[in-house]
């Protein structure tokens, strides 16, 4: 968790005396700062809306950085400080409770601290078991079947294509029936989307809060060269 190449990293707060300590302890010192993380205040930089220095009203897309396989991750700050270090004074940082934040973004890998000496790398599992709440096994995830629905709930397809067509990040979408392997049915949301940015999916919520759902409905997001999704297409591919 150290980086001697990095300025001296003074602590802001309790969590930063907190990593401090696990990056230069042992396992004791390391629980304990991970036992902090979720009642902690974590800070994220949100992402401008078509380069415009500007982020959307309320669809909140998050400033990433690199993980350890390059791939982007999202940002993760311990402090509004560290935040504008990296990001630059003209930042926004947002604040959020640490449980509240991970359990939003652990779909995707985040890096805390990106640019400063202490920090961490943590992978979808990571961030589920510093919230206590285990993601699904791998054979879980995927439905085992998918198929076009005959039929879907009334306003689902209509509320799900006016707002997912409406985010530019948001490249194509398919609405499939499901059966997961535990013999539970429903349905799932398979959409492509830019990369270098980490979605919070309003416009999901959005779309759901005015229709009655009474069914399963999972979201999985891929690359936009992906092959198409199965089911009904809610958004027709786009550059």
């Amino acid at each position: 968790m150290t980086d001697a190449a990095r300025p001296a990293f003074q602590p802001l707060n309790d969590l930063e005396r907190l990593l401090m300590a696990a990056g230069s302890g042992g396992p004791a010192d390391r629980a304990a700062f991970e036992a902090a993380v979720a009642g902690a205040e974590l800070w994220v930089v949100p992402a401008a809306q078509d380069g415009a220095g500007e982020p959307a009203a309320d669809v909140l897309r998050l400033r990433t950085a690199a993980g350890p396989d390059g791939r982007p991750a999202t940002a993760v700050f311990t402090a509004r400080e560290r935040a504008l270090q990296v990001m630059g004074p003209g930042a926004t940082p947002l604040a959020f409770n640490g449980r509240v934040l991970l359990q939003t973004i652990r779909e995707n890998p985040a890096v805390l601290n990106p640019g400063h000496g202490y920090g961490a790398r943590w992978s979808p599992d990571a961030m589920a078991a510093l919230i206590g709440q285990p993601n699904p096994a791998p054979r879980d995830r995927a439905p085992t079947h998918v198929a076009r629905p005959a039929s879907t709930p009334p306003g689902l397809v209509e509320a799900l294509s006016r707002e997912l067509a409406a985010e530019p990040a948001v490249k194509a979408a398919w609405l499939a029936l499901a059966r997961w392997s535990d013999g539970e049915e429903g349905f799932l949301l398979d959409v492509r989307a830019a990369a270098g940015e980490a979605a919070i999916p309003a416009p999901i919520n959005r779309a759901l809060a005015g229709v009655t759902l009474d069914a399963r409905l999972d979201v999985v997001v891929g690359a936009p060269g992906e092959a198409p999704g199965a089911g009904l297409e809610i958004v027709a591919p786009r550059p």
